[in-house]
């Protein structure tokens, strides 16, 4: 079962972030991974504008993310009435389960629950799997975004009100 995380998970969560991406250094230069790590292990400072979900089992998190309500989110990559998804990040051991699409679902029905018109990502050029996931909930590359890291990203969109909005399932 999804639940909003606790000052006491951020430590885990950040655990978590890192073991999810790690698999990501070796295409990154040194620099460029020490750059994502501590982006990844910045829990705490991220929680003043997110609320991260995390998904237990046996007492453990085995996945977590970030939901950004509209307005909070980085100015440099979403526009100020969208809500945000971040850092969303599955054990490597509890993947291929749907933990991953139950954790955006959830985002997806907190901005939904917020009236948000649309909700935003970003993700880079790495994280196809993910990439995957997003357009087959319905999100939309929207536009490239200047390079982090030394990798390529992009803004990916879903709109959630207005016409030609998808009435969507809600996550269980």
């Amino acid at each position: 079962m999804i639940s909003p995380a606790t000052p006491s998970d951020f430590h885990a969560i950040a655990d978590l972030n890192v073991a999810a991406y790690c698999e990501f250094a070796v295409h990154m230069s040194p620099d460029g991974w020490r750059g994502m790590e501590t982006s990844l292990r910045a829990v705490e400072a991220r929680a003043q504008s997110t609320m991260f979900l995390v998904l237990r089992e046996q007492g453990e998190i085995v996945g977590s993310v970030g939901y950004c309500p509209a307005g909070k989110g980085n100015p440099e990559i979403f526009p100020p009435d969208w809500a945000g998804l971040l850092l969303l990040a599955v054990a490597p051991g509890h993947r291929g389960r749907g933990i991953a699409r139950e954790l955006a679902s959830a985002c997806i029905q907190c901005a939904q629950d917020d009236s948000a018109e649309v909700i935003g990502l970003f993700t880079s050029e790495l994280m196809r799997p993910a990439q995957q996931l997003y357009e087959s909930l319905g999100f939309h590359r929207e536009t490239e975004l200047p390079m982090r890291l030394g990798l390529r990203y992009w803004r990916y969109r879903l709109q959630l009100t207005g016409p030609n909005t998808l009435v969507r399932e809600k996550p269980r």
